[in-house]
Order: C-alpha cells, then structure tokens, then sequence
C-alpha cells in the first residue's frame, strides 16, 4: 500500500537526524587517550573531544544535523523543508570536517609536555586517537552522505514537499 509524501517519514532526514545524534554523543567519548607507565603499571587518560576546538565546533554541528534533521520530518512548507535541508548539509559537512581535523590534532591537544599523574619529572608517553573520534567521524560521514543525497533528491523532484492545507 502506498501513502503519500505526507504520511510517511522521510529516511535520509532521519538517517541524518540519527548520525547527528550519534556524532554528537561521540565528543563526549574519549577523542584523544595519553598512555604512560607509572609505579602499579600502564596509566591511560582519556581526553573528551569537546576539550579541544574541533570537538566544539562538531558538538556544535551534530546538534544541528539533529535538529535541523528533525525541524525537515516534522515541518511540511516547502520553503522552510528546503532551506532546513540545506542547513542539514551545512551542519553534516562541518561535523564531518571538524573530525576529520581532529585526527591531526593529538600532538597540540595533549601538548609538549602534559600532566602525568603518579610520575615525576619528564616520563615517557604515548598520545593516540580514542574511539569517540572514530564514531564522530563517522557519524558525520554518514550524515553528510545522507543529507547530500536528501538535497540532490529534492533538486531531481524526488522528493515532493506537499503543502500543509
């Protein structure tokens, strides 16, 4: 049985909305990670994304896929779906960018010389990427794929927007 246009919920703007959600949870997993031997064994620190720019600017901009995401499935005039279709490719491409930017970031988070607890003196350590950058990078990935083709379907004529009555 098919419905129309107004009916159902639109995938991509809820695949958007969902990688958005998802990206923005991941700057507050562990983003960079500092290992480093102490008296009982290894020491590992874990450093959120939303503690260096990047991870601001992709909490910022996976609100906003989520959001605008959202404001996409439940608004129904065509000119208010399209300028949030937009802002969904805005925010997915710079969620995207800002982690993909995180990843050559290590170095200048952890900096030349951090704070080691349970050390003395210079100790020697390893600064790596963490997981949660990982699934902000790939959530903006996912959103940006998913919000580009929302875009490009409405542009074909794909996607009718049927004006609320």
């Amino acid at each position: 049985m098919r419905t129309d246009s107004s009916e159902r919920i639109n995938f991509l703007a809820s695949v958007t909305a969902a990688a958005g959600l998802v990206g923005f949870i991941g700057v507050f997993a562990d983003w960079f990670k500092i290992q480093y031997p102490a008296a009982g064994g290894e020491v590992v620190l874990g450093i959120y994304g939303s503690e260096d720019a990047t991870g601001a600017i992709a909490l910022a901009a996976g609100l906003g896929a989520l959001m605008f995401g959202a404001a996409y499935i439940l608004l129904q005039d065509p000119q208010i779906r399209r300028i949030t279709a937009l802002l969904m490719v805005i925010s997915s491409v710079t969620l995207f960018l800002a982690a993909a930017i995180g990843f050559t970031r290590v170095d200048e988070v952890v900096g030349p010389n951090p704070f080691l607890p349970g050390t003395e003196g210079n100790a020697p350590y390893e600064a790596t990427i963490s997981l949660g950058l990982a699934i902000s990078f790939l959530s903006g990935l996912i959103a940006t794929v998913a919000s580009i083709l929302l875009v490009s379907r409405r542009e074909q004529g794909l996607e009718v927007d049927v004006p609320s009555t």
